[in-house]
């Protein structure tokens, strides 16, 4: 489920979608996050794309020699992509249609979640965070969005919203920030225009001793 979506209009369907955005390139704040890590050439690298959707960045993880986990609770977003994978990139590939509460993930490098945790229900959202936390390994990385409480979707009750305040508490515990910017502007969505208030995150796991010790952090 990731997405510059549709507010879930009656008329949306998923292949509407998905051909609305067939083309695009690998998101800005994707392509940041990734060139953080160097040259990942000859080392065994684990990404977890959770809300893969049309499968963009999760091509891209594979063609730049990763090995993925893509997570989507919708199975129309699977179908889509996987047929899109060349043959031999599909060893590298695992694929899992799960609900943000019932996520079964994998000790990873790199967790990308486009657009796409705030869709997670906020009675479900602090459990479902902490699972992703507790897998990035040390030195791994967080990079993706959180919604704003002035998103114009910001009264849907199955979405979780934050302040700047609440991002920066949810990141202070185990995460070195390397990259924290608020969008609050006017933009387009798949439903037409709509005020975008989000977060862009890239943040690393910092080792467990780190934390321990009460180093300071960004």
């Amino acid at each position: 489920m990731s997405s510059e979506e549709s507010n879930q209009e009656e008329e949306f369907t998923w292949e509407a979608y998905y051909e609305w955005i067939e083309g695009r390139e690998p998101r800005p704040l994707f392509t940041e996050g990734l060139a953080k890590f160097g040259d990942t050439s000859g080392s065994e690298m684990q990404a977890i794309d959770l809300g893969c959707g049309d499968g963009t960045e999760t091509l891209a993880l594979l063609e730049a020699g990763w090995n993925v986990l893509a997570i989507d609770g919708e199975p129309a977003a699977i179908r889509y992509f996987e047929s899109k994978v060349p043959d031999e990139l599909r060893p590298h590939l695992q694929t899992s249609i799960k609900s943000f509460e019932d996520l079964d993930l994998v000790e990873t490098n790199l967790v990308y979640a486009g657009f796409s945790i705030p869709f997670c229900a906020p009675e479900h959202f602090n459990r479902m965070w902490g699972n992703v936390t507790d897998h990035i390994r040390p030195g791994g990385r967080f990079v993706g969005q959180l919604f704003g409480v002035r998103d114009s979707w910001a009264e849907e009750r199955e979405m979780t919203f934050h302040s700047l305040d609440q991002v920066e508490s949810l990141l202070a515990s185990d995460f070195e920030v390397e990259a924290l910017n608020e969008i609050d502007e006017d933009g387009e969505a798949f439903s037409g225009p709509k005020h975008w208030h989000t977060f862009d995150i890239i943040a690393m796991k910092l080792n467990p001793s780190v934390v321990k010790s009460g180093q300071s952090r960004s």
